[in-house]
Order: structure tokens, then C-alpha cells, then sequence
């Protein structure tokens, strides 16, 4: 692992294992998603365009998820996209100094995702969604509806929070950083992973604490090594949505320091991750022996047992560990880290 340093931070590999397969359609991937952005208004022009392409936002999601369909893979490559246009919107626009338009953007997204249409003046951040959510949600359950709603919501307060901060010219604890920064980072792009390989997570497994601390330390792990790395081009603009500048603010501490104070923090999350792994494992097991119908044979148990399959949920389990490492190697190529 290379010294991490204040003057230009250099790619550090933060003990992460990229993933080495790439979805083999992952042009074609780009080349689609490019389409899909321009037609609903989050790529309205050529520079917008050529953003968007230097991203290599497909990039991203073809190393997370190498082995699903290719129109599963574009779909959550449109989320990421969608994600980061709120996110630009957040940075550049006027939503990042307004908590009224937050709260009118997401009330729109909430009716969306409970079913109703997109208004006819909506921005192009709604109307995207109202796209994707209905090839989205297809088949997907009710408790599973309820989850990644309560997760945009979560992302909404996250936004509130940093407009509050702003406002008010205050800094994040290092107490309050972390949960901040994780609903910040989309934890609902952890559920889409079900839908990319048509598998949910059953809700007992859903709600235990192994899975939520899974997608917590694999978020945490993109967050903070995110934060790492666009360090010198969130503190030239003054942003303080930061792991190290928070830190530092807290401390009193130099860069170095607190580069140092994050680095041994995503080790610790890294362990973890595999810590989470394991114990995911071991409740998948238990819950697939609980409460089976007496009659191990009749279509319920089968049900039961299909659903906790770890054939089944292995690629979910395998995609939420890889995140990170796909995310260090596509941030490391992408044309925003540059």
C-alpha cells in the first residue's frame, strides 16, 4: 500500500481487492447508457455527453456485477447515473442551498415509488426515475419496497443535513460522520443488487444484523476511500463532506495525520466486512433449518428453503463484498477523478 501523502494524494490501494472480471458487455453497457441519459434529460448536450462518457459510470457497474444479464447490469449503471446527477445537482445546483427543494424533489420521488405518475413538470431527475422504477420494482415484494424507500429517504435526510450544515457553517462530528456519509452514499443501490440477479434478500435475513452490517461496512468502505481520494478537489471548493476535513476540524490535526486516522478506519471496516460475511452465512444456515413446514416436502418448504438457497444468494453476497474494489478501480479511471 502506497504512503499516503497531503500534496496530491497518489492511488493508494488501501489493502482493497479489485475484482478482476469485467461484465463482457461493458461497451455495449456505456454505449446504452449514454442513449438512455440523453433521452431523459441527464446528458441534454454534447459537453454534458462527453462528461457523462468520461465518468465511465458502466464501468463501475460492469465490475460490480461481471456475471449478471446485460439489461440488469444497464439498469443499475442508470441508477448509478441518476444517483450522480442528484448528487451534481446537490454540488453545483441550487438544491445543495435549498432544503424547499429537496423536500419537493423527494416528495416526487417518494409518489413515483408508490406508484403514481411523474408530474408533468417534473425535472429530469424525476422523470429519469419514473423509468426506472417500474423496471425496477417489477416482482419485487412489498417488504422489499418498504426497505429501499425507507433507504431514498434516508438519502433525502442526508442531503437536509448537509444544507443544514452549510448553512449554519458547521461541521459534521466524527461521531455523526459515518451514518451521514453512509445514507449519503445510497444504501438503496445495495437492495438494487437483488434486483439485478432477480434474487431478494428473504426479509428475516434482511433484517438481521449481519446484512445490515454488509452493505454498511462495503458503503462505508466506498465512502471513506472516496473521501480520500477527491480530498484535494473538495477542499479547494470548500466542501466539508469529507472524512479527512472533518477529522481535522474536530482535531486540530494536519492532513496527514487525519489521512493516516482514516486509512487505519477503513482497515477496521474492511475486517468488518469479512467479519459480516461469515456471520451472514451462519444466520443464512440457521434460518433456512427455522421454521420449516412440518412437511419438508410440500411446496411452502420448498419455498422456504429456495429462498435461503446460498447457491441463490451467493452473487447478491459476492456483489455487495466486490463494491469497493470495483468502485477504487473505476475511481481510478473515472474522468470525475481526474
Amino acid at each position: 500500500m502506497c504512503q499516503l501523502c497531503p500534496a496530491g494524494v497518489p492511488r493508494p490501494d488501501f489493502g482493497i481487492r479489485i475484482p478482476e472480471r469485467l461484465h463482457p458487455a461493458a461497451d455495449r453497457i456505456g454505449e446504452n447508457l449514454l442513449s438512455w441519459a440523453a433521452e431523459f434529460g441527464l446528458a441534454t448536450d454534447a459537453a454534458a455527453r462527453a462528461r457523462l462518457d468520461a465518468a465511465g459510470f458502466h464501468l463501475a457497474a460492469a465490475r460490480s456485477l461481471p456475471d449478471a444479464r446485460q439489461d440488469d447490469v444497464e439498469l443499475f449503471a442508470q441508477w448509478v447515473v441518476w444517483l450522480f446527477h442528484l448528487d451534481d445537482e446537490q454540488d453545483e445546483g441550487p438544491m445543495g442551498r435549498d432544503a424547499a427543494i429537496v423536500r419537493e424533489t423527494y416528495a416526487s420521488i417518494t409518489s413515483i415509488v408508490e406508484g403514481q405518475p411523474a408530474p408533468a413538470t417534473a425535472p429530469p431527475s424525476v422523470t429519469a426515475l419514473a423509468d426506472l422504477w417500474p423496471r425496477t420494482a417489477r416482482g419485487m415484494s412489498a417488504p422489499w419496497r418498504r426497505r429501499i424507500l425507507q433507504h431514498i429517504h434516508d438519502h433525502r435526510d442526508a442531503f437536509l443535513t448537509q444544507i443544514a450544515h452549510r448553512q449554519g457553517g458547521t461541521v459534521a462530528t466524527p461521531e455523526e460522520y459515518p451514518a451521514l456519509r453512509r445514507n449519503d452514499n445510497a444504501m438503496f443501490m445495495y437492495d438494487l443488487v437483488e434486483v439485478v440477479y432477480r434474487t431478494e434478500i428473504p426479509p428475516d435475513l434482511a433484517a438481521t444484523e449481519s446484512w445490515t452490517e454488509l452493505c454498511a461496512a462495503s458503503s462505508d468502505i466506498i465512502a471513506w476511500t472516496n473521501d480520500v481520494v477527491s480530498l484535494p478537489r473538495e477542499a479547494a471548493l470548500g466542501e466539508t463532506t469529507n472524512y479527512v476535513i472533518v477529522l481535522q476540524r474536530a482535531t486540530g490535526c494536519d492532513e496527514l495525520t487525519a489521512l493516516e486516522q482514516v486509512q487505519a478506519q477503513i482497515t477496521r471496516r474492511l475486517r468488518a466486512l469479512d467479519d459480516a460475511e461469515r456471520a451472514f452465512h451462519t444466520e443464512r444456515a440457521l434460518a433456512a433449518s427455522r421454521a420449516l413446514p412440518a412437511d419438508t416436502r410440500s411446496p411452502a418448504a420448498r419455498a422456504h428453503l429456495d429462498q435461503r438457497d446460498p447457491d441463490r444468494l451467493a452473487p447478491v453476497v459476492r456483489a455487495v463484498r466486490d463494491m469497493p474494489g470495483a468502485h477504487l478501480a473505476w475511481m481510478f479511471t473515472s474522468g470525475r477523478h481526474r
